[in-house]
Parts: C-alpha cells; sequence; structure tokens
C-alpha cells in the first residue's frame, strides 16, 4: 500500500478509536510475521503521541538505513486498512459485496466456477437489496463470462435473463451517471457564478440543465435514480432562487430516504445533506416554524443514530449542518434576545470546529457576528469577524463583502469614524475591482456616507427607497437574508 505523504499515516492512526486500536493488536497478534514487530512497535510509538522525526526511532525500531523506515510506515497504512475492513464490513454491504465478488474470482481462478456461481447470486442479492448498481452490473458481467466459457447445465432462459439483466442495469447505470453528473454541473455553476440573476443567464442555464436530464422521472425508477432526480431539480430551481419548487424536491428527496431505513441507516450522509438543504430553503423563505421542524426532526434521527468512527463523515457533516441550523434558527426566532455568555459559548463551540472546510466554519462566525450586532454585543462581534477578514486563501466575494460592510457597520455604531470614512472608500474601490454584480452593497456604503456627514434621516430615507426595488426582486432574497440592514442596532 503506497501512501504520498508521511502525514497521511498520522492522520489514520489519530482517527481510530480504543475499540480500532484493540482490534488492530489483535489482528496483528493474528497475522505475525517477521516484520510485525517492526510495524506493530510504530503503531504504538504513533498512536502515544510520538511522531516518525523523534530521534530515538531508529534505535527503537532497530532500523538498517534510511529506506526501510518508508517501507514499515506503508506496511503499517496497509495493515491498519485492512483491520478496519474486517472490523466494520459488517456495518458495509458495499464491502461485503466486494468481498463475495473477491472470493467468487478465487473460486473461479480454481476451476470451482459452479462455486463462484452460488457465491455471486448471494452477492447479487445483497447488491440488489441496497441499490449498489455498479456492483451488480459487475456481477452480472462476470455471470455471463462463467456462462459463455463453461458449461454449467443452466437453461436457455437464464442466459436469457442474464442478457435482460444487464441490459436494465446498464440502463439504470446510464440514468444515475447522467443525473449525478447534472447534479455536479448544477453545484459547481452555483460556486462559480452564484443564483441566476438575468434573463440571459436563465437561458443559458435552463439550456444547460436539459442538455443532461428530462424530467419527469419514471415510475418504474430506482430509488437511487428517483433521489438524484429530485437532487437534481432541487439545484435547478435553487440556482434561479424558486424556493417553493426547491422546497418540494428537497421534501421529496428526504421522503424518499425515510422510507427506506436500513438504506439511510447505511448511507446518512445522502439523508443528512437533503434534511441541510430543507433548513436552508426554510432559512432562506423566512419560515422559523417550519425550519424548526425540520432542525428537530434531523436532531431525532441522530440522537438514535449509533455511531462509530468508521462514520466520521456522517459525524463532521452533521455537527457542522446542526450548528449552521442552530444559529440560523435564532436569527429566525427572537435574535435579540441572547445574552452575551451565550453568544461566547457558541464562539468556542466554532472554534472548536475540525475535520470541515474552513470556509464553513467562517460562514459560521460572520452568522454569530451577525446575532451579535442584533443584540448589541459591537465589539464582540468584530472579535469573531476578526477570522474572516484575516482569512489568506481565497473565500466567496459575498462572503468578504458582507463581512467588510458589517465591520464598517460595528465601527460606525462605536463611533469609530474615521476608520468607517477610509473603510468605506477603500470598499467601494474593492466592489469595482472585482465587479460585485449586486448593487446592494453599494447602497449600504452611500447609507455610511450619508449617516458620516450626520444626515441621517435623509441618508435612511435614500437607502429605504432605493432598496424597495431590491426587496421585490426574488435574486436579492439571499443577500437581504444574510444582511439585512434595516435590523441592524
Amino acid at each position: 500500500m503506497s501512501i504520498a505523504k508521511k502525514e497521511m499515516l498520522m492522520e489514520l492512526i489519530a482517527s481510530l478509536d480504543s475499540s480500532e486500536k484493540r482490534f488492530f493488536t489483535r489482528h496483528t497478534n493474528r497475522t505475525a510475521s517477521a516484520n510485525s514487530d517492526k510495524f506493530y512497535r510504530l503503531f504504538r510509538h504513533l498512536s502515544n503521541g510520538g511522531t516518525l522525526e523523534d530521534p530515538g526511532l531508529q534505535k527503537l525500531l532497530d532500523l538498517s538505513g534510511p529506506t526501510q523506515l518508508v517501507n514499515i510506515q506503508r506496511h503499517l497504512y496497509g495493515q491498519i486498512l485492512d483491520a478496519l475492513r474486517l472490523q466494520h464490513r459488517r456495518r458495509d454491504p458495499g464491502v461485503q459485496v466486494r468481498e463475495q465478488i473477491d472470493y467468487a474470482n478465487l473460486l473461479y481462478d480454481r476451476g470451482l466456477y459452479l462455486h463462484a456461481l452460488k457465491i455471486l447470486a448471494r452477492a447479487k442479492e445483497l447488491a440488489f437489496s441496497f441499490h449498489l448498481d455498479l456492483h451488480h452490473l459487475l456481477i452480472i458481467d462476470f455471470e455471463k463470462t462463467i456462462e459463455s466459457r463453461h458449461i454449467t447445465r443452466s437453461s436457455t432462459e437464464r442466459m436469457t435473463s442474464l442478457t435482460s439483466e444487464s441490459r436494465k442495469r446498464q440502463e439504470v447505470m446510464s440514468s444515475t451517471v447522467r443525473q449525478s453528473n447534472l447534479q455536479l454541473t448544477l453545484q459547481r455553476h452555483f460556486i462559480e457564478h452564484g443564483h441566476v440573476s438575468t434573463p440571459r443567464e436563465a437561458r443559458n442555464f435552463y439550456a444547460l440543465y436539459h442538455h443532461y436530464f428530462s424530467d419527469p422521472v419514471p415510475a418504474t425508477a430506482t430509488y437511487k435514480e428517483r433521489v438524484l432526480g429530485h437532487q437534481c431539480r432541487f439545484w435547478y430551481h435553487y440556482n434561479q432562487l424558486q424556493l417553493d419548487q426547491a422546497k418540494v424536491h428537497t421534501a421529496s428527496w428526504t421522503d424518499i430516504i425515510e422510507a427506506r431505513s436500513e438504506l439511510r441507516e447505511r448511507d446518512a450522509n445522502f439523508y443528512i445533506k437533503g434534511m441541510d438543504r430543507r433548513l436552508l430553503v426554510a432559512f432562506l423563505l423566512g419560515d422559523a416554524e417550519d425550519h424548526r421542524s425540520i432542525y428537530a426532526r434531523l436532531q431525532e434521527f441522530l440522537s438514535h443514530t449509533q455511531g462509530t468512527r468508521q462514520q466520521r463523515n456522517s459525524e463532521i457533516m452533521a455537527e457542522i449542518v446542526l450548528f449552521r441550523a442552530e444559529l440560523n434558527q435564532l436569527l429566525l426566532d427572537l435574535p435579540g434576545t441572547c445574552a452575551p455568555a451565550q453568544l461566547r459559548e457558541i464562539g468556542k463551540r466554532i472554534g472548536a470546529v475540525v475535520g470541515v472546510d474552513r470556509h464553513k466554519q467562517l460562514v459560521l462566525y460572520y452568522k454569530l457576528a451577525v446575532l451579535c450586532v442584533l443584540n448589541g454585543e459591537r465589539q464582540l462581534a468584530l472579535d469573531y469577524l476578526e477570522p474572516v477578514l484575516n482569512e489568506r486563501s481565497t473565500l466567496r466575494y459575498d462572503l468578504m463583502v458582507y463581512a467588510r460592510l458589517l465591520q464598517l457597520w460595528c465601527h460606525y455604531r462605536l463611533g469609530h469614524t474615521e476608520f468607517v470614512d477610509y473603510g468605506v472608500n477603500n470598499l467601494a474601490r474593492y466592489l469595482g475591482r472585482i465587479g460585485y454584480r449586486s448593487p446592494y452593497p453599494s447602497l449600504i456604503l452611500q447609507l455610511l456616507r450619508g449617516l458620516l456627514r450626520s444626515e441621517e434621516a435623509v441618508a435612511r430615507a435614500n437607502f429605504a427607497e432605493r432598496v424597495a426595488p431590491l426587496r421585490e426582486n426574488v435574486f436579492h432574497l439571499r443577500e437581504l437574508r444574510y444582511l439585512n440592514v434595516d435590523q441592524l442596532k
């Protein structure tokens, strides 16, 4: 097992819980070899907090040369993965099916092709039950290979059935691949361009969507085809801020998964992501009750989910989704009733978030800063905006722009007029340089200029008049939801 970086071994060992470490120890003892003592000593050294740079490591492992350590690392990495596969295979039908296919290959290579067919039949049942379409297609292809090369005493109906089944799986795979490609294409379009905002963009977006996909998903579609179909249609409507339609498809997405509890348990991420989209739509619609109901349902599901370290992705995703939903619920309910201690506690929890993309953590800091301003805690808001404003990696323009606008508002309310005067001009130049499409940030800057000139009544009246058309335009709904100046204190 080759590994690209030594950090990968450190990260893998750090991800193990105590039961997995005990299982690895037993697995090593059962499969002891001449080199097992060295790689197990390295495992104990690293799991107890040691590093690969420790000067005493060469003596501990009795190394004969610098390349031997690299070989031991590679071997240890592979042994840990073998142990994890053995320990968690009963929880993952995909691993079980692949294991059965491997056994069938071994039997076939020994000339026991009838034995292989029996194992493949069991594996195919499992693949069909859990909608493992690719595995299913591989099994059918293997069965066809055996039937075409050997005398198996099968009837001609068996061969016809295999041909028909193969054609059906091919159609299903073609459909799921096409829809998963479309889902990624629509998601990438949103990341790169944001929401559709002009008739021309809408026409291009319509053409992009229908190049890959035709509505509706047929009634005979498989579980995965139906879920992917609703995913695609969610992104199609969400990118155009057609939130009522997006709401319908996120509900269908999660309802289909809820109807198959065994599949929901197997791939919790699929369900959590759907609930996250439902929460997002409810927040943008300003529907506090619907958001609260969805939030409670997700909490209920996660409280009864048997967590294991093997499901680390699900745990990390659930943590960030619940955290964002908690902040959004506070923003939807009574945002001006949070105590300073409560806000600081949330800040500590955000700082402790690990294992997620940095951008997601910074969005949490921004939402907390907005919540602080709504509660009159402007200095505290500036503290939580600092990680966003000091981030050196590339951020989405909208997050940076609205973080800077909120910073200027806080400084204005704190009486730091010189800073605000400089910051307004600096941000105006930045908006021009990046070609920011929405006029909303510029209107906020004009409001701040008027407030600096002590023309508050006139400035607010002009701002209200110019913002009114934006409030009627659905394409400005998202930014008004994330920074509503009328609510700021």
